[in-house]
């Protein structure tokens, strides 16, 4: 009988140590950081009707502290057939700078990372805290996009559309 009371008690100790692990990682909070990556065949660097989606494309979310160097969470991931992407991304960042990056091409001929104009700094800059207002989990970051080396077809009708001279864009 005392070797069943001391079995009993054992597992109800075992059971109580297992619920506060689970309730200790259940409070860590986690958030998915949602965006579009798409291939800019007007070499403009902003989306528009002629982007076209790139599944297959990797990115990259980075966090950190003072200064590059300190980096405190980093994860990649591919897009889907709709050139979108879903990355997890666990814990609160609220002191630390996160932005999502482009890591690689899935097409050969839409593979520069744009450095000009619009995208001097190629990233979209993503706040990931749940002390700024936003009540659900999901962070929306910016489209980013590779270009191609030579303009498509069919670009000067869109900037005469837009009613922009691509050699004049900051």
């Amino acid at each position: 009988m005392a070797n069943l009371t001391k079995i009993a008690v054992f597992l109800v100790g075992a059971l109580f140590v297992l619920s506060l692990i689970t309730t200790v990682e259940s409070t860590v909070p986690h958030f998915f950081v949602k965006g579009q990556v798409y291939c800019e065949v007007c070499r403009i660097n902003f989306i528009n009707k002629l982007s076209e989606p790139m599944p297959g494309a990797t990115v990259r979310l980075q966090c950190h502290g003072e200064g590059k160097g300190n980096i405190t969470y980093s994860i990649e991931g591919k897009t889907d057939a709709h050139g979108r992407y879903s990355l997890k991304a666990e814990g609160d960042h609220e002191d630390e700078e996160c932005e999502v990056t482009l890591v690689k091409s899935s097409r050969h001929d839409c593979a520069e990372i744009p450095n000009e104009g619009w995208a001097l700094e190629p990233s979209s800059k993503i706040t990931i805290t749940q002390n700024n207002g936003f009540h659900d989990d999901i962070r929306q970051a910016n489209p980013l996009g590779f270009t191609t080396k030579k303009r498509a077809e069919g670009c000067a009708r869109m900037f005469k559309e837009l009613q922009i001279d691509p050699n004049h864009l900051i």
